[in-house]
């Protein structure tokens, strides 16, 4: 596995625990355990301003050599990795919320997964809005031929239109393109990256997210610094990702999709089952829902390889 393999998996598994962590902080402040204060807003905006730019940002590394295939193998692709994983894991979760309603935050259940064709729902999302943004892409550079550059032109046209795009999956849609055509000359500008110093990007970033969290800006220049702490907070795990090197961060990485499409089944249940214990301390609930956030959803990926039944389910 090439160096740059390397450091995507490691970016992948930042990614995947922030966003895990983000989920677990945003039910115990949802359920009450934790309280509104600006730790928690400023834990918020600095996760969430950050974790889903960068993923789509990663996808759109890969999206280079997928491009080149032709239509049938390039959709069938993407069918088996995104679509058939999203029915699957958005009907048990909506089955499974179901059965707990009267203890979950949100009340969803069956209704979301009747809605699931023309509307996610949770952190499905992610993988509906990735699958079209995958089409977008292929049909403007395989079928039309465009090059980077008018890619980039049509990226930024639907990135500052996306704050007025508020019907359907538009403005995500919208938004994180920008982010997925970027992704795809990282490779390209590998060089160029390294000479970047991890010290400034990391001062940037702060510099970014501190403006992020105070003003109090218009839609049209909210989402212009939205890109840009965005930007610097996805440098900066790069950056980071260069100087990690383990085999446990590397599988986390690489199952990365795994964690995302189970997570909240544990994360939401720890905190269910630890309520009802009596167990509301704020830190338990937080370290109990990250850990089985991420190992849980292994253990059922160990699983079902074991019952060679992987391939069907993610």
């Amino acid at each position: 596995m090439t160096k740059r393999i390397e450091w995507i998996d490691v970016a992948k598994a930042i990614g995947i625990v922030l966003v895990v962590y983000g989920h677990v902080i945003l039910g115990l402040h949802d359920s009450g355990i934790w309280a509104p204060s600006q730790n928690y807003d400023w834990q918020h905006s600095i996760i969430y301003s950050t974790h889903m730019p960068l993923f789509f940002f990663l996808s759109g590394i890969f999206a280079i050599r997928w491009v080149e295939r032709p239509a049938g193998k390039a959709l069938g692709q993407k069918l088996r990795t995104l679509i058939i994983p999203y029915f699957i894991w958005g009907v048990i979760q909506a089955v499974v919320m179901q059965v707990f309603a009267k203890s979950t935050n949100n009340g969803q259940g069956l209704g979301n997964a009747l809605q699931l064709p023309f509307m996610p729902y949770a952190q499905f999302w992610f993988l509906y809005d990735l699958f079209w943004i995958f089409l977008l892409y292929y049909f403007t550079g395989h079928v039309l031929h465009w090059s980077f550059r008018p890619l980039l032109i049509l990226a930024l046209l639907l990135f500052l239109l996306s704050p007025y795009l508020g019907f359907w999956e538009f403005w995500r849609i919208s938004y994180y393109f920008l982010f997925f055509v970027l992704g795809t000359k990282v490779l390209s500008l590998g060089q160029q990256l390294d000479r970047v110093r991890p010290g400034i990007t990391l001062i940037a970033y702060v510099l970014l997210q501190v403006a992020y969290f105070e003003l109090d800006l218009s839609k049209f220049w909210q989402n212009l610094l939205s890109f840009a702490v965005a930007m610097a907070g996805i440098l900066v795990i790069i950056h980071v990702s260069k100087y990690l090197n383990h085999w446990t961060i590397d599988y986390i990485g690489q199952k990365s999709m795994v964690i995302y499409v189970l997570h909240i089944m544990f994360t939401a249940g720890s905190r269910i089952f630890l309520s009802k214990a009596g167990l509301d301390n704020l830190y338990l609930q937080g370290i109990v829902g990250l850990l089985l956030g991420v190992l849980a959803p292994l253990l059922v990926y160990e699983i079902t390889r074991k019952m060679k039944i992987e391939k069907l389910l993610f």
